[in-house]
């Protein structure tokens, strides 16, 4: 609980630096969502909110920005925002910034980051995004989100997931953060679908259960790869010789050279050498 409150306490850092602002009551009619917001459902948990805010009143003002003459676009509290409209609001209050695109979306990814209810999916796309925008590297986006490099670089695989395998995955209840960490593993070794039936059946169950999975599922693509190599025999003519090369183990290459005629025997060392590098060069490029 103290690293979530630390990783929580440098984003609000981070948050009030980039936030300053006026504030003031806005007509909602003026008021547009952003193509950008990093949430996927929007609406969840909308009506509580409504009668929460109605009840309450709204506790943080939300944040918008100016896009032309009287008309501002939400950077962060969307929901706030529908919650309003739900409870038949006809303003409300929000603080004004004086930001581009990508500043705001930044803003929203962090401002988003402080609420418990911004899912793994949600977190994942939103800071690919935020990656891609400003060409961060995962340490530098780690530093700056407050979170460990292996977090940001396990969150990010989950961005990677297929759209139609992530639904799949949501109907067969993987929702967890760790478990679809290891369902992008699966994925990675072309074992989705046996990820998903180990799940159903019950097999993995666990975040322990799943990573034996995916420990299983590389151990024995290991395997086969060896058994491939084991199979695979290169050979090469020349004149005076014939070289045979072929995997043995995935660290161990046997090679055989044949002289076809015995009269060859006093052959230079450095003809054998030659060719025998060729030949090991395209034997390992195959």
């Amino acid at each position: 609980m103290a690293s979530k409150n630390k990783n929580l306490s440098i984003a609000a850092s981070i948050l009030s630096n980039d936030i300053s602002g006026i504030i003031r009551k806005i007509p909602i009619q003026q008021i547009t969502p952003s193509e950008d917001q990093p949430r996927l459902n929007k609406d969840i948990n909308i009506e509580k909110l409504s009668k929460s805010i109605t009840e309450e009143g709204l506790l943080q003002p939300i944040i918008v920005t100016k896009i032309k003459d009287n008309n501002f676009k939400i950077i962060a509290g969307e929901r706030r925002y529908r919650a309003a409209v739900m409870a038949g609001w006809l303003e409300i209050e929000c603080k004004i910034l004086d930001k581009n695109s990508i500043d705001t979306f930044r803003i929203a990814v962090i401002e988003n980051l402080q609420r418990e209810d911004f899912n793994p999916v949600e977190e994942s796309l939103a800071y690919k995004k935020l990656k891609d925008l400003f060409s961060y590297t995962d340490q530098q986006l780690a530093e700056i989100i407050g979170k460990s490099r292996n977090y940001i670089s396990e969150i990010l695989s989950i961005a990677d997931i297929p759209e139609n395998l992530r639904l799949q995955a949501f109907k067969t209840g993987i929702k967890s953060r760790n478990l679809l960490v290891q369902f992008a593993q699966a994925i990675k070794n072309n074992r989705e679908n046996e990820f998903l039936l180990n799940f159903q059946k019950g097999n993995i169950s666990s975040v322990k259960s799943a990573k034996n999975f995916i420990k299983e599922v590389k151990l024995n693509s290991s395997k086969e790869i060896s058994k491939q190599k084991d199979k695979k025999i290169f050979a090469s003519n020349h004149p005076l010789l014939h070289i045979q090369s072929k995997w043995v183990n995935e660290k161990q290459i046997s090679i055989e050279i044949d002289i076809k005629n015995i009269e060859n025997i006093n052959i230079p060392l450095n003809n054998i050498e030659k060719h025998l590098e060729k030949s090991l060069v395209q034997f390992l490029s195959n």
